[in-house]
Protein backbone atom coordinates (compact mmCIF):
# COMPACT_ATOMS: atom_id res chain seq x y z
CA UNK A 1 0.00 0.00 0.00
CA UNK A 2 1.72 3.63 -1.08
CA UNK A 3 0.09 7.04 -0.73
CA UNK A 4 -0.11 9.36 -3.20
CA UNK A 5 2.97 11.52 -3.62
CA UNK A 6 2.89 14.82 -2.21
CA UNK A 7 4.87 18.15 -2.98
CA UNK A 8 6.46 20.15 -0.15
CA UNK A 9 8.49 22.96 -0.13
CA UNK A 10 10.49 24.94 2.80
CA UNK A 11 7.44 27.11 3.55
CA UNK A 12 5.18 24.35 4.27
CA UNK A 13 3.11 24.13 1.79
CA UNK A 14 1.77 20.75 1.53
CA UNK A 15 2.54 19.53 4.72
CA UNK A 16 -1.37 19.81 5.25
CA UNK A 17 -1.84 17.74 2.09
CA UNK A 18 0.89 15.39 3.55
CA UNK A 19 -0.92 14.95 7.16
CA UNK A 20 -4.17 13.97 5.60
CA UNK A 21 -2.26 11.00 2.98
CA UNK A 22 -0.76 9.71 6.69
CA UNK A 23 -4.12 10.02 8.66
CA UNK A 24 -5.82 7.97 5.28
CA UNK A 25 -2.83 5.50 5.06
CA UNK A 26 -3.68 4.64 8.83
CA UNK A 27 -7.06 4.09 7.82
CA UNK A 28 -6.32 2.15 4.73
CA UNK A 29 -3.54 0.01 6.50
CA UNK A 30 -6.10 -0.55 9.68
CA UNK A 31 -3.68 0.74 12.28
CA UNK A 32 -4.27 0.81 16.06
CA UNK A 33 -4.56 4.06 17.51
CA UNK A 34 -1.58 4.39 18.88
CA UNK A 35 0.31 3.63 15.50
CA UNK A 36 -1.95 6.18 13.87
CA UNK A 37 -0.62 8.60 16.57
CA UNK A 38 3.44 7.65 16.06
CA UNK A 39 3.00 7.40 12.47
CA UNK A 40 1.21 11.43 12.57
CA UNK A 41 4.32 12.12 15.11
CA UNK A 42 7.20 10.69 12.81
CA UNK A 43 6.07 12.85 10.10
CA UNK A 44 5.58 15.99 11.92
CA UNK A 45 8.91 16.07 13.25
CA UNK A 46 10.54 14.81 10.21
CA UNK A 47 8.94 17.99 8.49
CA UNK A 48 9.74 20.08 10.72
CA UNK A 49 13.40 18.79 11.24
CA UNK A 50 13.87 18.94 7.63
CA UNK A 51 12.90 22.72 7.38
CA UNK A 52 15.27 23.60 10.45
CA UNK A 53 18.24 21.70 8.36
CA UNK A 54 17.91 22.65 4.71
CA UNK A 55 17.01 26.13 4.06
CA UNK A 56 15.57 26.11 0.45
CA UNK A 57 14.50 23.05 -0.62
CA UNK A 58 11.58 21.09 -2.57
CA UNK A 59 10.62 17.55 -1.73
CA UNK A 60 8.26 14.92 -2.04
CA UNK A 61 6.85 12.59 0.61
CA UNK A 62 4.89 9.67 0.76
CA UNK A 63 3.95 6.47 3.09
CA UNK A 64 4.40 3.31 1.98
CA UNK A 65 3.87 -0.58 3.55
CA UNK A 66 1.40 -2.05 5.62
CA UNK A 67 -0.48 -3.01 9.52
CA UNK A 68 3.15 -4.35 10.84
CA UNK A 69 5.27 -2.24 8.90
CA UNK A 70 5.57 1.43 7.53
CA UNK A 71 7.86 3.65 5.33
CA UNK A 72 7.71 6.84 5.44
CA UNK A 73 9.83 8.99 2.52
CA UNK A 74 10.75 12.03 1.95
CA UNK A 75 12.98 12.82 -1.26
CA UNK A 76 14.13 16.49 -1.20
CA UNK A 77 16.41 18.69 -3.69
CA UNK A 78 18.24 21.40 -1.45
CA UNK A 79 21.66 23.44 -1.62
CA UNK A 80 24.18 21.04 0.39
CA UNK A 81 26.48 22.03 2.76
CA UNK A 82 28.80 20.42 4.78
CA UNK A 83 27.05 21.51 7.99
CA UNK A 84 23.44 20.61 6.73
CA UNK A 85 25.00 16.85 5.45
CA UNK A 86 26.57 16.22 8.91
CA UNK A 87 23.02 17.67 10.45
CA UNK A 88 21.08 15.23 8.43
CA UNK A 89 23.28 12.04 8.76
CA UNK A 90 23.07 12.67 12.81
CA UNK A 91 19.33 11.27 11.99
CA UNK A 92 20.19 8.23 10.81
CA UNK A 93 20.28 5.37 12.80
CA UNK A 94 23.94 3.91 11.89
CA UNK A 95 25.23 7.69 11.47
CA UNK A 96 26.11 6.78 7.34
CA UNK A 97 24.93 7.71 4.42
CA UNK A 98 22.78 5.29 2.71
CA UNK A 99 23.39 6.65 -0.57
CA UNK A 100 27.06 5.22 -1.23
CA UNK A 101 27.91 1.84 -0.33
CA UNK A 102 30.74 0.07 -2.30
CA UNK A 103 34.21 0.99 -1.84
CA UNK A 104 33.98 3.16 -5.34
CA UNK A 105 30.85 5.10 -3.63
CA UNK A 106 32.71 5.52 -0.84
CA UNK A 107 35.77 7.20 -2.89
CA UNK A 108 32.80 9.35 -4.84
CA UNK A 109 31.45 10.45 -1.35
CA UNK A 110 34.88 11.69 -0.12
CA UNK A 111 35.24 13.49 -3.48
CA UNK A 112 31.93 15.26 -2.82
CA UNK A 113 32.33 16.68 0.69
CA UNK A 114 35.64 17.59 -0.78
CA UNK A 115 34.08 19.43 -3.29
CA UNK A 116 31.42 21.17 -1.07
CA UNK A 117 34.51 22.50 1.19
CA UNK A 118 35.55 24.37 -1.65
CA UNK A 119 32.28 25.63 -2.71
CA UNK A 120 32.04 27.23 0.72
CA UNK A 121 33.74 30.74 0.99
CA UNK A 122 31.14 32.33 2.18
CA UNK A 123 29.24 31.83 5.89
CA UNK A 124 26.63 28.98 5.81
CA UNK A 125 22.90 30.13 6.89
CA UNK A 126 23.36 28.54 10.04
CA UNK A 127 26.46 30.87 10.77
CA UNK A 128 29.61 28.59 10.62
CA UNK A 129 32.35 30.58 8.64
CA UNK A 130 33.39 28.58 5.87
CA UNK A 131 35.95 30.79 4.74
CA UNK A 132 38.23 28.52 2.11
CA UNK A 133 41.48 30.02 3.84
CA UNK A 134 40.28 28.88 7.00
CA UNK A 135 39.11 25.54 5.82
CA UNK A 136 41.92 25.10 3.71
CA UNK A 137 44.52 26.67 5.81
CA UNK A 138 48.48 27.20 5.40
CA UNK A 139 51.19 25.27 5.66
CA UNK A 140 54.12 26.32 7.68
CA UNK A 141 55.59 28.28 4.33
CA UNK A 142 52.23 30.26 5.07
CA UNK A 143 51.47 28.60 1.45
CA UNK A 144 47.98 26.92 0.89
CA UNK A 145 47.83 23.49 1.86
CA UNK A 146 47.30 21.30 -1.21
CA UNK A 147 44.23 19.09 -0.97
CA UNK A 148 46.47 15.65 0.39
CA UNK A 149 47.19 17.56 3.29
CA UNK A 150 43.64 18.49 3.87
CA UNK A 151 41.52 16.37 6.55
CA UNK A 152 38.08 16.13 7.16
CA UNK A 153 38.72 15.39 10.78
CA UNK A 154 40.87 18.65 10.97
CA UNK A 155 37.85 20.95 9.78
CA UNK A 156 34.56 19.04 11.37
CA UNK A 157 36.85 20.07 14.80
CA UNK A 158 36.81 23.74 13.59
CA UNK A 159 33.08 23.56 12.90
CA UNK A 160 32.21 22.07 16.25
CA UNK A 161 34.99 24.85 18.07
CA UNK A 162 32.75 27.34 16.42
CA UNK A 163 28.92 26.68 17.28
CA UNK A 164 27.89 28.10 20.64
CA UNK A 165 26.53 26.86 23.25
CA UNK A 166 22.44 27.51 21.77
CA UNK A 167 23.60 25.46 18.59
CA UNK A 168 24.59 22.46 20.54
CA UNK A 169 21.80 22.30 22.92
CA UNK A 170 19.66 22.84 19.77
CA UNK A 171 21.09 19.45 17.90
CA UNK A 172 21.38 17.40 21.53
CA UNK A 173 17.90 18.31 21.74
CA UNK A 174 17.21 16.77 18.28
CA UNK A 175 19.04 13.59 18.48
CA UNK A 176 16.40 12.70 21.53
CA UNK A 177 13.44 14.20 19.68
CA UNK A 178 10.18 12.05 18.73
CA UNK A 179 12.28 10.53 15.63
CA UNK A 180 14.68 9.27 17.60
CA UNK A 181 12.92 7.52 20.14
CA UNK A 182 9.90 6.06 18.21
CA UNK A 183 11.44 5.24 14.81
CA UNK A 184 12.49 1.55 14.49
CA UNK A 185 15.23 2.79 11.95
CA UNK A 186 15.97 5.87 10.37
CA UNK A 187 17.88 5.92 6.66
CA UNK A 188 19.21 8.80 5.44
CA UNK A 189 20.91 9.37 1.97
CA UNK A 190 22.79 12.33 0.58
CA UNK A 191 23.86 12.05 -3.40
CA UNK A 192 24.81 15.76 -4.29
CA UNK A 193 21.87 18.28 -3.38
CA UNK A 194 19.84 15.04 -3.23
CA UNK A 195 18.79 14.02 0.36
CA UNK A 196 16.40 10.85 0.51
CA UNK A 197 15.08 9.86 4.50
CA UNK A 198 13.67 6.99 5.18
CA UNK A 199 11.69 6.54 8.36
CA UNK A 200 10.89 3.11 9.53
CA UNK A 201 8.30 2.03 12.18
CA UNK A 202 6.76 -1.53 13.02
CA UNK A 203 4.26 -2.24 14.74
Amino acid sequence: MKTNMIDIDNNGIGADFALTEVERFAGDAELSPKGRIHIRLLTEELLGMVRTIGGEFESKFWVEGNSSCTEIHLSAKMKMSLQKREELLKVSTSGKNAAYSGVMDRIKEEMEIYLLSLEEGAEDSVGVDYGVDDLIGFDSKYEYKTPQDWKLSEYKGSVERQRDSERIAEWDQLEKSIVANLADEVSVGIRGDRVEVVITKKF
